[in-house]
Formats: structure tokens, sequence, C-alpha cells
């Protein structure tokens, strides 16, 4: 006999969003943005927008993308512009064609403003939980489930995990 969930169920939303990284702060942010009831989970708070211990943010490859980004109203770039400690420009003794801007930022005030940007937006929910479940109904997402047992009734997930799926790529 099983638990009937409806004793658990918790927030409904237009949007889940898995993970609190680069990839998944801009989801979030744009879904909000759109008018989607959103809410984006990461494991800790405290992980949210983490940079490593090499804070850069741009440079060949990804500066590139930081700036598709910003042209589409993301945020890495102004949280880039706002927390830099210093920025440089690559490849100088080579072609303009390979010239790129990288910044280091400063881990803790990027991690800061960030959190507080997705704090600010409306439409927008952060929660502190491990997502251990996502539940599909004839083929159409229907709820994720937290390690607590919470369960978020949802009509589209997004999973931005990172390297927390031992590298693979889904």
């Amino acid at each position: 006999m099983g638990v009937d969930d409806s004793l658990f169920t918790a927030d409904n939303y237009d949007v889940a969003v898995i993970g609190g990284g680069h990839a998944g702060i801009e989801a979030a942010l744009a879904s909000a943005r759109l008018g989607l009831k959103t809410c984006i989970f990461s494991i800790t708070l405290d992980g949210v927008a983490n940079l490593p211990c090499n804070p850069s943010i741009g440079g060949t490859a990804k500066g590139h993308l930081v700036r598709e980004i910003d042209a589409l109203g993301g945020e890495m770039g102004r949280a880039a512009d706002r927390n830099f400690i210093q920025s440089r420009i690559l490849n100088r003794g080579k072609g303009p064609a390979v010239h790129s801007l990288r910044v280091q930022a400063d881990r803790q005030r990027y991690h800061i403003y960030m959190k507080q940007v997705i704090e600010r937006q409306k439409n927008l929910d952060l929660k502190q939980a491990e997502i251990v479940e996502i539940r599909a109904k004839d083929g159409r997402v229907e709820s994720v489930v937290t390690h607590l047992g919470a369960v978020h009734r949802i009509k589209t997930a997004i999973l931005c995990t990172g390297t927390f799926l031992r590298g693979r790529i889904f």
C-alpha cells in the first residue's frame, strides 16, 4: 500500500530549475523574467553561484558564451562587471580575432550578488533542497521530489547539475 503523495505536496511551479550554478541561475532568471512561476533548487544556499578556486569569467571560449548570455539579458556579465578584481585582454600578441576579455572575480562578492539577484527576482523562489526524483506521467514531467519527501508539482524541469552527474551529458 503506497503513501498518498498529496499529503506531502509543497508549492506548484511552472518551471523547476535543478542546480544553482551559472547555467541554473541564467535559466531560472530567464524563466521568471518571462513571467513563469519558477523555483531554483540548490543542495546548499552557500553553493549558489559558487566560483571555482580560479574564479575567472571570460577567456577565448567562455568569453563568447558570456557575451551571448549578456546579449540575451543574462546576469553573468553584469555580475562579473560588478565583482571583478582585475580584467585582462588575452592573446594580444595574436590577431584581433582571438583577443578575448577575461576577468578575475571576487568569489564571495560574486556569490552574494547573484544570490541577491535571485532573491529579489519576481516569480522566482530559491529553495535549499536536493532533488532526488523527477516524476513523469504519460511522457510529461509532473513533479519533483526532494530528499525530505516534499513533492513540488511542475510543468517543466531544467537540469543544470554541472558535474554532479559524474560529468555525463544527458
